[in-house]
């Protein structure tokens, strides 16, 4: 008998792995079956239709998919399946990097895990005209990670959307998005930046010199910057193209992004649909960083504002100016006060779940930080639990630190948690307690 149950626990764990993976599968063999009805319905249309391997896509991450040109044929079509929750968007990649252009087709984002982009003859690209041949797709991800479809086909009309092929995922026919008009004219560059300048100064930022630049041909640029210890905004300001040409539709959309001059390290990142890009970081010892921006009317000038406010002089130099400078970031982007006092509790760990019981005041209130010291996290959190109360802060994994405040009432303990993953991955820890008038004498 006892045989026969030592036998019987690798088919139990067999099947408990089979019904873990179970939803995974079947998401990735539902977006092979639509694939290949999209290739199926596109082969009977009269095209050229044929399935590209499958490609997985993580979070945040763009793939470049070349294609091989098709001579003769009057259109091409693609469709990129993913699973249901999957979000993400795609553009043919020599379409224009402005989100209004008047390219049908060229551009597309994800509903319920597909899309579609075409294009037929006489419908021009941004760089070769009409007669360009397709160099490939740009797939970026914007939420949820995972295997996706590519079907291409090339025929000579235009084949069934996958509004027709797909109503279950598509929803059908959607109706045109209403016009909301067109947006007030926007101030020069520099009145914003005065603007920009005036509010970050109330909050007792220094302010430096602007810097100039000029936007290349496509509206794009870079500038080396030195940024001095302490966190910084940059904000972005570009002219308004309706100013020289009234009767322009286009709308002004800076986008920017901040790395180390290596490129390696992603500082911030804005992508917003707004008229201005504003960047955030703190670095913990003078760096030279690359400002890039896109969007810009083409060979104007753009105007770069910086504001900086000195780093929390009690944040633990211990791990060093990079991690002195996450728990910064976490602390300035979410508003915390300078802690006043040094820490009460320090503490360091590797990848996993590590749990910290600390000792707390009763009636106290605190906040804990906690940065990445070395290794690349793909996840960071931080937990505090004291008594029935649970505070927690799941957004830590893009600025590598995560923060938490909690009150301790009548309890005398609490209870970190900090859950990092990915390999190699350290981290440091600080608790500091928030002076206020809790313990002071009644008036």
């Amino acid at each position: 008998m006892l045989a026969a149950r030592r036998s019987a626990l690798p088919l139990v764990a067999f099947a408990i792995s089979l019904v873990a993976f179970a939803p995974e599968a079947r998401a990735e063999g539902d977006a092979r079956e639509i694939a290949s009805r999209v290739e199926a319905q596109w082969t009977r249309a009269g095209a050229v239709a044929k399935s590209l391997p499958s490609r997985f896509v993580f979070d945040d991450e763009t793939l470049a998919i070349p294609l091989q040109a098709a001579p003769g044929a009057r259109c091409t079509h693609v469709a990129i399946v993913a699973g249901r929750g999957h979000s993400f968007h795609a553009k043919f990649a020599d379409a224009s990097p402005d989100p209004l252009s008047q390219e049908p087709g060229s551009r597309a984002s994800s509903v319920a895990g597909v899309l579609e982009l075409r294009r037929c003859e006489g419908e021009g690209s941004a760089e070769g005209g009409p007669s360009s041949p397709i160099k490939g797709v740009v797939v970026t991800s914007d939420a949820g990670r995972g295997a996706i479809e590519i079907v291409v086909a090339h025929g000579p009309a235009p084949m069934p959307s996958l509004g027709s092929i797909l109503p279950e995922r598509t929803g059908g026919v959607l109706p045109p998005v209403p016009d909301a008009g067109a947006l007030a004219p926007l101030p020069p560059p520099a009145a914003r930046a005065d603007t920009a300048e005036a509010r970050s100064r109330r909050t007792g930022a220094m302010i430096a010199a602007r810097t100039p630049s000029t936007a290349g041909d496509d509206g794009s640029g870079a500038e080396e910057i030195d940024l001095p210890e302490g966190c910084h905004r940059l904000e972005v300001f570009a002219r308004d193209p309706r100013t020289d040409r009234p009767g322009r539709r286009f709308r002004l959309d800076v986008d920017a992004e901040l790395r180390d001059p290596d490129g390696e390290r992603l500082l911030a990142r804005d992508r917003t649909e707004a008229p201005d890009a504003r960047l955030e970081a703190c670095v913990g010892k003078t760096t030279r960083v690359t400002l890039s921006y896109a969007g810009a009317v083409p060979t104007t000038e753009v105007t770069i504002t910086r504001a900086t406010w000195p780093l929390p002089a009690r944040l633990p130099p211990l791990w060093g100016p990079a991690t002195r400078s996450k728990m910064a970031r976490a602390m300035f982007a979410r508003h915390v006060a300078v802690p006043a006092d040094e820490a009460v509790f320090l503490a360091q760990g590797s990848s996993g779940t590590t749990p910290f019981p600390i000792p707390v005041e009763p009636g106290g209130c605190y906040v804990a930080v906690a940065g990445i010291a070395h290794g690349h996290a793909k996840a960071l959190q931080l937990r505090a639990t004291v008594g029935p109360r649970e505070s927690s802060d799941e957004r830590g994994a893009a600025d590598e630190a995560a923060l938490v405040a909690f009150c301790a009432k009548e309890s005398s303990t609490a209870r970190i948690e900090v859950h990092a993953r990915g390999p190699g991955v350290g981290f440091g820890l600080a608790v500091f307690r928030v002076r206020s008038a809790i313990w002071e004498g009644a008036p």
